[in-house]
């Protein structure tokens, strides 16, 4: 490899170039389902979209493969396009040596992993538009990212010369390149035990890596990392761990009052560039909704702070008034560019304001400059992205004001700046929908409307799988897009498992009890196609159906959404805890020994991997679970911060648990328990006493829809956190399962 770069980076001869008229002027995307690949449909260059026919002409004409990766709503995507991909003379050299061939990364994972790993292989980092060339047997030997004209033609003719001059030694070191990142994305790695010291080291390492003043991890640029941060979540709730669930805090404080927060429209932008979240890459992602959302929702839950609720609805309001199809399906992007004011294409021109952008709002211009920070010298070319000094409980007190005075008037003010930003230019959408990324989407949506009392997120949710089922879905499976109403490519393991996760989630949070059996019997028709498509679960499962490109792929990363076999296992665990299906617990246990170890060694990849493990071997977290098979629902409904405590518990049909007071001493007893709890403090529903077939004794049952109540020692300090535990069995009027012990912390 280092000869081949040493021969790139030394020849500096330039191949003359035919001119336009020599150079074809159609190229061979029309008629795609990508909006990124259609976006280049207009370009010079004689793109083809992956497919065997391009594969082919590479060989049979011995030319090198040039293959370039992007997405719609990419900010330098759009800019090489039009400096390079519009250029004539450019256009005219990739036609003559190359066959070019654009893939969008979002419409095709598995081939977008592949030809990351490889530039990270070969430059140490990675980014898109990505850029990488292949021999003309499709094996990769020289990679690189956005480069402007100038160093792309260089690098063109100088791709061109080497091939020509040194095939078998590009040869050669192509098939090391390929062997290498073929060896990476199908490692095996042997199971590992998930004890709680190995746990307790996991969390401990992301807490080294935490910013202790803005919140998030690591510096610049900064992404949400919502997977880990969701295992942190999970940790607090799991173990009581206050530091965990200080740092989802100090990250979602940092995010909801910093630039990558759109405060006038809802939602967050795909990351920040700095590490004080101020000033973000504009981009707003369907999966950052998602998975954002999810984290606001259930740290609300956990928390019951306002800030998390208040932002979690702007967010899912901004999806559903701007990403939501009218069929009912969730839209992928909406873009960082948007025309400014002279009608030129900008970053982030839609979303920035100057002080004269203020007049306006006639005397609530000077609050709006004050609360947002606004300057004549704003951080974008005098232009200043929205941020907050502080939390608005900090800014209230400052003011000395009441923190809901100051958040009415914050709400007013910007009510009138998105009426304002309605009169701009709106940035490109990506009209695309990806059955992962919706998937998601249902969930977050779905775990909303219920816990936010917002049955318009619950018909959002249900209108969403119902479209992805009625119209994604064929006699060969699962489609992975949708575009103008066609269906395409073949469905991969991340949307097979996201989408079965989303119907586990709307059978949890309907109230249609309908509808529950339902959603559940299609969560487990996706988990028996994971199980014909992908491979075999104690192997792990592969991305996607067959080979193409590169090498098969083992998933184990967190990317845009988690990982597919991180999806995988936690939908298996739900399915067997929701249905008592002993053959997906097992599918379940073979998978987990599979990637277990992969989990350990990287785990700043891989928080959803951990937590999936985790919730398989010990049992979920969160407020509502499920046990004895599905049986018996239990949830957790008292608020955050008050001292009673609110068991509901829900036994199926044909099924009870017994009452706390059995009139049998060998009976397991229901109790709940806690510090600072005596046993006369607990309120128990009057117990059914009757006999069942196996005993010819009456016994003392709980059966049906009941509450079981309590009040907590107040004497602790504010998040200190404190464990009640509820034990019981679950029995029908033949067997008894196992008795189980369901663990809350409360804070």
């Amino acid at each position: 490899m280092n000869r081949i770069i040493s021969s790139l980076s030394a020849l500096l001869v330039l191949l003359s170039v035919p001119t336009l008229a020599e150079a074809q002027k159609a190229n061979h995307l029309a008629g795609s389902a990508s909006p990124y690949l259609l976006q280049h449909l207009d370009n010079p260059v004689d793109w083809y979209p992956w497919a065997p026919e391009a594969l082919e002409k590479a060989k049979a004409e011995n030319k090198v493969i040039l293959i370039s990766v992007g997405y719609a709503s990419c900010h330098w995507c759009h800019v090489m396009e039009e400096e390079s991909f519009m250029n004539e003379e450019i256009a005219a050299l990739l036609n003559r040596d190359f066959i070019s061939i654009k893939i969008d990364r979002e419409s095709r994972p598995d081939l977008d992993e592949q030809f990351m790993t490889v530039t990270q292989l070969i430059t140490g980092g990675g980014g898109w538009p990505n850029t990488v060339f292949l021999t003309p047997d499709g094996e990769a030997f020289y990679a690189t990212t956005y480069l402007p004209p100038d160093q792309l033609t260089e690098m063109l003719s100088l791709v061109t010369r080497t091939w020509s001059e040194e095939p078998h030694v590009v040869a050669q070191e192509a098939k090391k390149v390929t062997t290498a990142v073929s060896g990476y994305l199908t490692k095996k790695a042997e199971a590992q035990d998930l004890t709680k010291d190995v746990i307790a080291s996991i969390a401990a390492s992301f807490y080294e890596g935490l910013d202790p003043f803005n919140g998030g991890y690591g510096e610049a640029p900064k992404f949400p990392r919502e997977t880990m941060f969701l295992f942190l979540l999970d940790h607090a709730e799991r173990t009581g761990d206050t530091q965990a669930l200080t740092a989802v805090t100090d990250m979602l404080d940092g995010m909801i009052r910093g630039g990558i927060h759109d405060h006038v429209g809802g939602g967050f932008h795909r990351y920040a560039i700095d590490p004080e979240w101020h000033i973000p890459h504009f981009e707003k992602m369907l999966y950052t909704q998602a998975m954002t959302g999810q984290l606001l929702v259930r740290t609300y839950a956990v928390t019951g702070k306002q800030a998390y609720r208040h932002a979690a609805e702007r967010l899912f309001d901004y999806v559903l008034r701007d990403l939501r199809d009218t069929s009912g399906g969730f839209y992928s992007a909406q873009d960082a560019d948007s025309q400014d004011a002279t009608g030129d294409k900008t970053e982030g021109s839609y979303y920035t304001w100057t002080p004269e952008q203020l007049a306006p709002l006639g005397n609530e211009a000077t609050f709006a400059k004050d609360i947002f920070q606004i300057t004549e010298d704003g951080e974008l070319d005098g232009s200043n992205v929205l941020h907050l000094a502080g939390p608005v409980s900090e800014l209230a007190a400052d003011r000395g004001v009441d923190e809901g005075e100051l958040q009415t008037r914050l709400d007013n003010l910007l009510a009138k700046l998105q009426e304002m930003r309605r009169e701009r230019p709106t940035p490109a959408l990506d009209r695309k929908i990806v059955v992962s990324w919706n998937g998601m989407m249902v969930q977050a949506l779905a775990e909303a409307g219920y816990r936010l009392g917002r049955p318009e997120y619950s018909h959002a949710a249900e209108d969403a799988a119902e479209f992805i089922k009625s119209n994604l879905t064929g006699s060969d499976g699962l489609n992975r897009i949708s575009f103008d109403g066609k269906a395409d490519i073949a469905g991969q393991l991340e949307d097979y498992a996201a989408l079965g996760l989303a119907f586990v989630a709307l059978h949890d949070f309907s109230k249609n009890t309908n509808d529950k059996t339902r959603w559940l019997k299609d969560a487990a028709a996706l988990a028996a196609e994971i199980q014909t498509k992908f491979g075999a679960a104690e192997d792990g499962f592969f991305m996607a159906q067959s080979v193409d490109g590169l090498t098969r792929i083992l998933p184990v990363n967190d990317s845009d959404v988690p990982s597919g076999n991180a999806l995988a296992l936690s939908l298996f665990s739900k399915l067997a805890n929701r249905s008592a299906a002993p053959e997906l617990e097992q599918q379940a246990y073979l998978l987990a020994s599979a990637v277990s170890g992969h989990a350990i060694s990287f785990p700043t990849q891989r928080g959803f991997l951990i937590k999936a493990l985790q919730d398989l071997d010990q049992g979920e977290t969160g407020t509502l679970r499920h046990v004895g098979g599905g049986k018996v629902r239990v949830e957790l409904k008292s608020a955050p911060s008050s001292s009673d405590i609110l068991l509901s518990i829900s036994v199926a049909d044909g099924w009870h648990i017994n009452a706390h007071k059995p009139l049998e001493d060998y009976f397991i007893a229901t109790e709940l328990t806690a510090d600072g709890i005596a046993p006369s403090d607990v309120q128990y529903p009057e117990p059914i006493i009757k006999a069942l077939s196996f005993n010819a004794q009456k016994l003392a049952l709980l059966e049906g829809d009941f509450d079981i109540t309590a009040e907590l020692n107040t004497q602790k300090a504010p998040m200190t956190p404190q464990q009640i535990s509820l034990n019981l069995q679950a029995c029908s009027d033949e067997i008894c399962l196992a008795p189980e012990t369901l663990s809350f912390w409360i804070w």
